[in-house]
């Protein structure tokens, strides 16, 4: 994109920019809204919390399949031109320092959470802030993010994107303490005060479309109060926008900082590296014609809501049951008096009516009441690809544990899927990792041999790769079967069989290993010294 060169042409440009990055945000939040109120109480935003929520415990489950912080692990593979036995011997040592970056960086938690919320909206981002030598990551909802086009898949073929964010006046003045223009910035900024009273989105509506002072028209608002997860902030807040636009000229992204959608604080080239951004997209299930991708709470929703109609129904089925609706013939006085009696513990009617009567009319509950409900929860299995066996629970027919192990490989290739696109975005952001680390940090690390090399000395032509496909849980059965195999045919030695299974207290195992194969060469050593003196 070419950027122009006068002052207030740029600055135009750069709004016209945000503003068409943004112009489906408003769309999205509502549809957000209601995705984040199904997740957290199985039910919209406008409707009472579920009796009970098969969403949330569903999404929970699939997320656990998809990624797995504690046994993620990565490698470094060279480019093709990369082929010096130097740069290998680097290697080890640059992984253990990401390895130990991405733990004390807490990236593998911020990665599970962004996985979650990414299965429940469509997408989320992570973005990664350098600081001196050390990487914080930060999670950023879409809601947060727009780009140029929908249409175009892929963060990287995006010409503008955008980034909103808020600050307090007084962060932002400290922020630009050393900016020349710091007055006639804060003079322009204007800023905005969170609700912290919340209606009912109902409400809104009908406020929102009401001319006349009086409101008028019905809403589904809860009576009772729940706890909704929003954050109140009673500070006033100064809405900003990171702006990231390809600047043809430079090769490379120009970044603009604007505050109150319009006044433009910084106009700067790439802070991040050259030809990068700071932005990870995580989206499992991706489209191909729209960026944000599908959204899996959507694909349940109606799921949820029939199932809570059907446990309304048997609730008030047994409700009937323990409670029935009762006549009573023949009874003078007050019938609600003689009723209150009736559900009394030891409550006492008597009447002089010889023809009085009392009838309940009991409901008959079917023998397969809750067989319904089942059937909806396999279809929540079904949508997902979650079968018994990978959650967990029997399967008709399953004569022996390989034939559950053979079921449990044969039903994971769709979580399988989905797990290898989780697994192309969390490979970007380890590669960003350890290319910030090479760029920032200058710390020695060291070889097997004993030489010293700082990690800009290694290669640039590399990338990162999660080790084995450890990063899902669905995978981790094959690695160890084919770890097994291997040793047993003798293609690895003991070491690199514990490397890849990733036992616990593994760098303990490893020592204690080079000491038990040194008595044991030495006792090898020996009993061939033995036996040549034993030769005539």
């Amino acid at each position: 994109m070419k950027i122009p060169s006068n002052p207030i042409e740029r600055e135009l440009l750069y709004t016209d920019l945000a503003q068409k990055c943004l112009v489906s945000r408003q769309d999205r939040l509502a549809q957000y809204n209601t995705l984040r109120s199904y997740f957290l109480f199985g039910a919209g935003p406008d409707a009472e919390p579920a009796q009970y929520n098969k969403v949330y415990p569903h999404i929970d489950t699939l997320a656990s399949f998809l990624f797995a912080a504690d046994t993620t692990r990565f490698s470094i593979i060279l480019g093709a031109g990369e082929r010096h036995k130097d740069e290998y011997a680097k290697i080890g040592p640059l992984i253990r320092r990401l390895n130990d970056k991405w733990s004390d960086s807490n990236a593998d938690v911020n990665f599970g959470q962004g996985v979650v919320w990414a299965l429940v909206y469509n997408s989320m981002f992570i973005k990664l802030i350098q600081r001196n030598k050390d990487t914080t990551p930060y999670l950023v909802d879409p809601q947060s993010f727009g780009v140029l086009r929908e249409d175009q898949t892929q963060l990287d073929k995006q010409e503008a994107f955008v980034h909103v964010y808020y600050t307090t006046k007084a962060q932002l003045e400290r922020d630009l303490i050393a900016h020349p223009n710091k007055k006639s910035i804060m003079d322009r900024v204007s800023t905005t005060q969170s609700e912290t009273v919340q209606m009912s989105a109902g409400v809104q509506r009908i406020i929102t479309s009401q001319f006349q002072p009086n409101m008028i028209g019905n809403v589904n608002a809860p009576l009772q109060s729940s706890l909704m997860y929003r954050p109140k902030v009673s500070e006033e807040l100064v809405e900003m926008q990171e702006l990231w636009v390809w600047n043809d000229d430079a090769n490379d992204y120009q970044v603009v900082t604007m505050a109150s959608g319009s006044v433009c604080i910084y106009d700067r080239e790439n802070f991040f590296y050259h030809g990068e951004h700071p932005f990870i997209q995580i989206c499992p299930n991706p489209a191909p014609d729209y960026f944000w991708g599908y959204s899996e709470v959507e694909h349940l929703m109606k799921l949820q809501d029939l199932r809570e109609h059907r446990l309304k129904q048997v609730k008030e089925l047994l409700d009937r049951q323990v409670s029935p609706p009762t006549a009573l013939t023949g009874w003078m006085g007050l019938l609600d008096e003689k009723n209150f009696a009736l559900d009394r513990v030891g409550g006492v009617l008597s009447s002089q009516d010889m023809g009085a009567k009392v009838e309940q009319f009991r409901p008959t509950i079917p023998a397969d009441t809750f067989s319904e409900i089942r059937e909806i929860d396999t279809m929540f299995s079904e949508m997902s690809g979650i079968t018994n066996v990978l959650s967990g629970r029997g399967e008709s027919g399953v004569r022996s544990r390989g034939h559950a192990s053979e079921l449990a490989k044969l039903g994971s290739s769709r979580p399988k899927k989905r797990a290898l696109v989780i697994e192309d975005a969390l490979e970007v952001l380890a590669t960003k990792y350890l290319k910030l680390d090479q760029q920032h940090n200058p710390d020695p690390l060291q070889m097997p041999d004993g030489t010293k090399f700082i990690s800009e000395q290694f290669t640039k032509d590399y990338m990162v790769k999660v080790d084995a496909h450890s990063s899902s849980p669905v995978f981790m059965e094959d690695l160890k079967h084919d770890a097994v195999e291997l040793f047993k045919a003798k293609a690895i030695t003991r070491s690199m069989f514990v490397k890849l299974i990733h036992p616990p207290m593994e760098q303990e195992i490893l020592e204690e290993l080079k000491e038990i194969e040194k008595k044991e060469a030495e006792a090898a050593k020996a009993q061939a010294a033995q036996t040549a003196q034993k030769k005539p």
